[in-house]
């Protein structure tokens, strides 16, 4: 009888060992997951960039290098995705954004400009990547925080441990983009 209740019990912390483990595994897949939504939108962005530089190169000719910059922004940008490392990833977005804000600082500077329909159809397509890349990037951190949360609180701090895992870093707002959440929007 003693036999049978230890190896219940055995087997009873096992699943529970398993089960642990499991979680930690899909919490990791989720953030893998997230960061994959984030991707997507950061290409889409990224594949948006070039076409709206073209589109003003025609009624900025006085200001080529801000669009040259606005290009080399987004080259870093993409290299950094397709690098992997996530935090290269978060700085080039934020000289990127920062850059496009320029970029859009212009078109409502100019009439000119604005009256490139093209120029108008990039600019929101670019504000729907951009809602879409915060939409991502929220599902993102919350896996994130989850899968944290499971690595640094009993048992899955003990198991994780033991299996190597680390925590995941955020995807934060750069300081100009943190500042830029704080601005009232221009209704046109």
């Amino acid at each position: 009888m003693e036999v049978v209740v230890v190896t219940l019990a055995l087997a009873g912390a096992g699943l529970y060992v398993v089960s642990v483990y499991n979680g930690i595994r899909t919490a990791a897949t989720k953030v893998d997951e997230g960061w994959s939504g984030v991707a997507v939108q950061l290409k889409r962005r990224h594949d948006l960039v070039p076409v709206l530089v073209d589109a003003m190169r025609v009624a900025v000719r006085h200001d080529e290098r801000m669009l040259d910059e606005t290009l080399a922004a987004r080259s870093a940008a993409r290299t950094a995705l397709d690098g992997g490392d996530r935090g290269a990833v978060a700085v080039s977005e934020g000289i990127l954004g920062a850059a496009l804000g320029r970029v859009m600082a212009v078109v409502e500077a100019y009439p000119d400009v604005k009256a490139i329909q093209a120029v108008v159809l990039l600019q929101r397509q670019l504000e729907e990547a951009e809602d879409q890349i915060a939409a991502a990037r929220r599902l993102y951190n919350g896996n994130v925080q989850d899968y944290n949360r499971r690595l640094v609180t009993f048992p899955g701090s003990s198991i994780a441990s033991r299996i190597g895992a680390r925590t995941a870093a955020f995807f934060e707002l750069s300081a100009a983009e943190e500042a830029a959440v704080h601005v009232a929007p221009r209704i046109h």
